[in-house]
């Protein structure tokens, strides 16, 4: 017998998605425990001996997985576009492509946290772990993301106030955190929210072009110096950070 949990706290730990996105799929039907079809929220399973299904494929409980990937330009953040030549499932491991997995393979299926537009380059976070990608992507928990920005002029030290001060977007109201100037066409940037080309949107409605976007942090993580088009598996610390983050958002949740 394993740990008895939450039938959504299950779904998130296999990477299915967020816990609340997961408690929406199981009120609407979408999930079978052990042959019967389960609506109570309050249902406890245990992943060792429970046989879960969704929408019809069984869920396998792998172990956790984080892979950390510096994303290319040219690649979109998604696992099938038809209108895509190359997406970022191209970079990565074979045991982590999209397609998998099935009842016995050797392969984990992992999704992104957050996106990056295909212009953009930068760290870009895979993981099964859903509740952990709630934690960073959720606005409500602000992770910090950084960027690199390089800008079709010089920057003007008057326009930061409208940066800090926020600009109207379709979506609502988003503003750049923080920043810190590089060189006269190049700053780092801090959001923590994640709207669609948030950052260069921003600077559009401030009247300035990015050339190009870099995400440097997200979370407690660091791109660092892993190069162009590579990626790894994080170590121990890493983990260990992510997993502390996640620790600090669910104290707030409770």
């Amino acid at each position: 017998m394993g740990e008895t949990m939450r039938i959504s706290r299950a779904l998130a730990l296999a990477g299915i998605d967020s816990r609340r996105k997961c408690e929406t799929y199981v009120q609407s039907g979408y999930v079978k425990v052990n042959g019967e079809t389960v609506y109570d929220l309050g249902r406890q399973v245990d992943p060792e001996t429970d046989v879960v299904f969704f929408r019809g494929e069984p869920v396998v409980f792998d172990e956790r997985v984080y892979f950390v990937l510096n994303k290319p330009k040219g690649y979109v953040t998604t696992a099938a576009d038809p209108h895509a030549k190359r997406t970022v499932y191209d970079l990565l491991p074979r045991a982590l492509t999209h397609k998998a997995s099935q009842p016995g393979s050797n392969r984990t299926r992992v999704f992104p946290v957050g996106r990056l537009d295909k212009d953009s380059t930068g760290l870009l976070l895979f993981t099964n772990d859903g509740d952990l990608a709630n934690a960073l992507t959720h606005p409500r928990y602000g992770a910090e993301k950084w960027y690199v920005a390089k800008l079709n002029r010089a920057f003007d030290p008057r326009d930061g106030k409208r940066l800090l001060g926020g600009v109207h977007l379709p979506e609502g109201f988003v503003k750049i955190q923080e920043f810190h100037k590089i060189s006269q066409r190049v700053l780092r940037v801090m959001i923590r929210e994640g709207k669609k080309r948030e950052v260069r949107r921003i600077f559009s409605a401030t009247g300035y072009k990015v050339i190009s976007l870099c995400r440097v942090s997200f979370g407690p993580l660091k791109l660092g110096d892993l190069e162009l088009g590579m990626g790894r598996f994080l170590k121990g610390p890493e983990v260990r950070d992510l997993k502390q983050f996640l620790t600090k958002k669910e104290s707030r949740d409770d």
